[in-house]
């Protein structure tokens, strides 16, 4: 299992949160006495469930099929290795040893896929984790404070990864040159961009799950 799936594995259980929010509510949709704010509620579902489509048909043709630039021809061309977000190394020395076993090819291709299906990916999984955390911070009703926090995580994530793949093009387009400092944070920015995804998907289903056990024991009492 490499390091990248070990991140994703929370996004499995979050795709399945996010659809028993999505059918679970309509019952409450119906129930409600407010029209303004059921067709504002709607709308927010509907919002989430499209831009969650959108990543799902992206990340479905960016990782299950071969097309031009894309992860499965990059690593086609390396001889099955993995790109670095995927195996992160954090040494300058592994980073170019690893460098110097692709081919031509390889490298030209590994250089555009930074910045093209690399960044397709990432920007169609930041507008669903976004959404999804703008659609918990209206239910919750939190301080400012708390919807920066849910709001800022996808946010932070996405520089992350838009650093580490501005990182790969410099040492990639510049090899055989050496670019040691870079070569050592490269997998420090990695293993952090890792973290704050985790935490883009945990966070607001923790706030989530606080705001639901309050209103429960409100009722309740």
């Amino acid at each position: 299992m490499t390091t990248q799936h070990l991140f994703y594995i929370p996004t499995v259980f979050l795709l399945g949160f996010v659809f028993g929010i999505i059918f679970s509510e309509n019952k409450l949709l119906k129930s409600a006495n407010n029209s303004d704010g059921s067709s504002r509620d709607r709308r927010s579902k509907n919002k989430l469930l499209y831009t969650f489509l959108i990543f799902i048909l992206v990340f479905i043709i960016t990782h299950l099929f071969e097309i031009p630039w894309g992860s499965k021809q990059v690593s086609s061309l390396l001889n099955g290795q993995e790109i670095f977000d995927k195996k992160p190394l954090f040494s300058s020395d592994e980073v170019y040893a690893k460098i110097g076993t692709f081919s031509e090819e390889g490298l030209k291709v590994y250089q555009r896929f930074t910045y093209t299906v690399d960044i397709v990916f990432p920007v169609s999984f930041f507008v669903f984790l976004l959404t999804f955390a703008q659609f918990v911070a209206y239910r919750i009703k939190k301080s400012k404070l708390i919807y920066r926090i849910i709001i800022g995580f996808p946010t932070l994530w996405l520089i992350t990864d838009l650093l580490e793949n501005l990182i790969i093009y410099i040492i990639l387009s510049n090899y055989p040159t050496r670019y040691d400092f870079l070569g050592g944070i490269i997998g420090a920015v990695s293993a952090t961009k890792f973290t704050l995804l985790f935490c883009s998907i945990i966070i607001p289903l923790i706030f989530w799950g606080i705001s639901k056990r309050n209103t429960s024991n409100i009722h309740n009492n």
